[in-house]
């Protein structure tokens, strides 16, 4: 880079360009030396990158491959317990659905519910009773 500016500024000295032209050579060298720079930088960042990509991918496939057995065995050993957990779920269902229709039937009125002889009054007619003897007792008093 320093052998290129000493040509640029040789040229002006022999007068073969001008100061505005070096000063445009100069400026045009400096950018590609940046650009040269960035473009170097940029692939040794893509080289890291891509080497860490590599190395996590490995990493994350053993950490896979150690797990399989572990996930394994926490899955047979649960498989039985689940299994009856569920027969148990199902059996304390049966249960409960058979008390509720059991329950249901135990609530239906039948004729046998009721002694023979004795008249059931509807409740209006027992509250208008009610409401008749407390009228009466406080007329009393």
């Amino acid at each position: 880079m320093k052998e290129e500016r000493l040509a640029v500024l040789s040229m002006v000295e022999k007068g073969i360009i001008t100061v505005d032209e070096a000063e445009r050579l100069l400026k045009a060298m400096n950018e590609t030396a940046v650009n040269d720079k960035v473009e170097s930088v940029l692939s040794k960042a893509s080289g890291n990158i891509s080497s860490f990509a590599k190395i996590a991918a490995e990493k994350a496939e053993k950490m896979i491959d150690d797990a399989k057995p572990v996930v394994k065995k926490a899955v047979d050993d649960t498989a039985p317990k689940m299994k009856k957990f569920s027969e148990r779920a199902t059996e304390l269902t049966n249960k409960f659905v058979s008390k509720k229709k059991n329950s249901d039937s135990e609530n239906e009125v039948s004729d046998d519910d009721f002694e023979k002889g004795v008249n059931i009054m509807p409740i209006s007619e027992i509250v208008s009773d009610n409401a008749e003897e407390t009228d009466n007792k406080e007329e009393k008093e």
